[in-house]
């Protein structure tokens, strides 16, 4: 792993994807700030509200990207197991703690993960592991999906939040295209 910050250079692609990766948290925030509970968690039984995605980004942090990016850096090729998303979201105990500390919790986890992100090399991106689904993945697509992974769920929030909303908008419903 490289140690001089300064003298890195970073493929313009990774660090585009490192920036969304930062930016999520405060995205997040801004989007959920303000919000009942009742609202964050979703009308739907069946699909996960926005706070359920809170979770599922704070407890994938360290086990599907964090670790697997490490020991990607640091492991010649080493074999990556799935996890079971909505199983750990159950069993790490999310739903006892309240909005504003995993918010505060994803901040500081993608502050700290940012950093490191940071001070990878390039041949760092460039290393290689086996996941047991997807093959064979190197440290910068995980990166790159990572980021795509965060767009994934803001999209997901903005539409359980939208859900909400359209059955209060009245005759304005001729204006949505996704309603």
């Amino acid at each position: 792993m490289a140690q001089n910050q300064a003298a890195i250079a970073v493929p313009g692609s990774v660090k585009e994807a490192l920036a969304i990766i930062a930016q999520t948290p405060a995205v997040i925030r801004g989007l959920l700030s303000g919000l009942s509970e009742q609202t964050l968690q979703g009308s739907s039984t069946d699909q996960w509200g926005a706070r359920q995605v809170l979770e599922h980004l704070i407890d994938v942090e360290g086990i599907a990207f964090r670790q697997r990016i490490g020991r990607i850096v640091q492991e010649d090729r080493p074999f990556i197991r799935s996890i079971d998303p909505p199983a750990r979201l159950h069993e790490g105990g999310y739903a006892r703690r309240t909005t504003e500390d995993l918010l505060a919790e994803l901040a500081a986890m993608r502050t700290e993960g940012i950093f490191w992100l940071r001070s990878l090399g390039p041949a760092d991106f460039q290393r290689e592991g086996e996941h047991d689904t997807a093959g064979s993945i190197s440290a910068g697509q995980l990166i790159h999906y990572w980021a795509v992974h965060d767009l994934v769920h803001l999209r997901q929030m903005l539409k359980v939040l939208q859900d909400g909303l359209v059955p209060h908008v009245g005759n304005m419903t001729v204006f949505l295209e996704e309603a």
